[in-house]
């Protein structure tokens, strides 16, 4: 249902339409008809990418590169609010993009800023030993001097993304492989994960409405907390294969995966160096938080890696 009338046109600007979440939560708008397309503009560094849905509706779609202040001035002009969507690295110097988006929109008079941070950080997020919150942290403290209105939604861990926390695992197992799974991992600890369907489903909700959330974080996450632990007794009932979690600390773990297993290429190294850091910050419990908001907002429970078990890990 359409949000409701106001005096004048209320302009969103999305960016990331074309990422992961960011393209979910467009699609989502869409189909849900949560928000006019008369009513969105587009910034994308590659607007040829942006979806033929978006196309089709009309919204209007301007070029916007984090890397070229002048182009985000140009594709935020004449918004109302911006939906900043977290530059996709994980190093810490990408709040830097985002103090750029956040400079361009004052610039050209945007009033609010709605952006995504995630549930590392414990109560708040601002608390995180975790290198890939930090660029977050960076944000959210340069976003509440701005002087700007703003909203923080803090996006759960993807339960998709599983496969990762839990040791670079393949993404499917193979029917009739018989053989022990081995998650090596530096720490263990307590997620509250949360699938990307609902995630985008929440967030829409949220950008339709995101007047009343004005000075507030909001968590999403999933509906309980569940350890790389408790996912392997999932695969060894769903694959019928004996699972060996083995938590042999952060230097142990990046020497296995870089040198031993080679999980990923060399030129990703720095993947592995962050990722050891999530599990020291998930096994202080800050990934552990479970809120009722996302339930609230999509009227029923959201899925956690329970939900997804049959689809995420039985055989193929």
């Amino acid at each position: 249902m359409l949000r409701e009338k106001h005096d004048s046109l209320i302009i969103l600007v999305l960016t990331s339409t074309t990422g992961n979440l960011g393209s979910r939560i467009l699609h989502t708008i869409l189909r849900e008809q949560l928000i006019p397309p008369s009513e969105i503009i587009i910034s994308s560094t590659k607007p040829s990418k942006v979806s033929v849905v978006a196309r089709e509706a009309g919204i209007d779609i301007r070029q916007g590169d984090y890397t070229s202040p002048e182009s985000l001035a140009s594709s935020f002009r004449g918004a109302e609010a911006l939906f900043l969507v977290s530059f996709p690295s994980a190093s810490v110097e990408r709040w830097l993009y985002h103090k750029s988006a956040i400079d361009a929109a004052k610039a050209v008079g945007v009033k609010t800023v709605i952006y995504t941070s995630l549930m590392f950080g414990g109560e708040t997020g601002l608390d995180s030993i975790a290198g890939v919150q930090q660029a977050h942290i960076k944000t959210i403290e340069y976003l509440t001097r701005s002087g700007l209105q703003y909203v923080i939604v803090r996006e759960g861990i993807y339960a998709e993304y599983w496969s990762v926390y839990a040791g670079f695992q393949p993404q499917k197992y193979h029917k009739g492989d018989s053989t022990e799974i081995r998650f090596v991992i530096p720490n263990d600890g307590p997620v509250a994960w949360v699938t990307t369907d609902d995630l985008a489903q929440g967030t829409a909700r949220i950008l339709q409405d995101y007047e009343r959330y004005i000075g507030r974080t909001l968590n999403l996450t999933g509906p309980r907390a569940t350890s790389v632990g408790d996912i392997a007794k999932l695969v060894e009932h769903h694959t019928g294969r004996k699972v060996k979690v083995d938590i042999v600390g952060r230097e142990e773990a990046q020497r296995y995966h870089k040198y031993e297993k080679k999980s990923l290429p060399a030129d990703k190294f720095w993947v592995i160096d962050s990722w050891s850091g999530w599990h020291d910050a998930m096994a202080r419990e800050e990934t552990a938080m479970v809120d009722p908001l996302l339930a609230g907002l999509l009227g029923r429970q959201p899925s956690g890696v329970e939900e997804m078990a049959e689809r995420l890990f039985k055989p193929e």
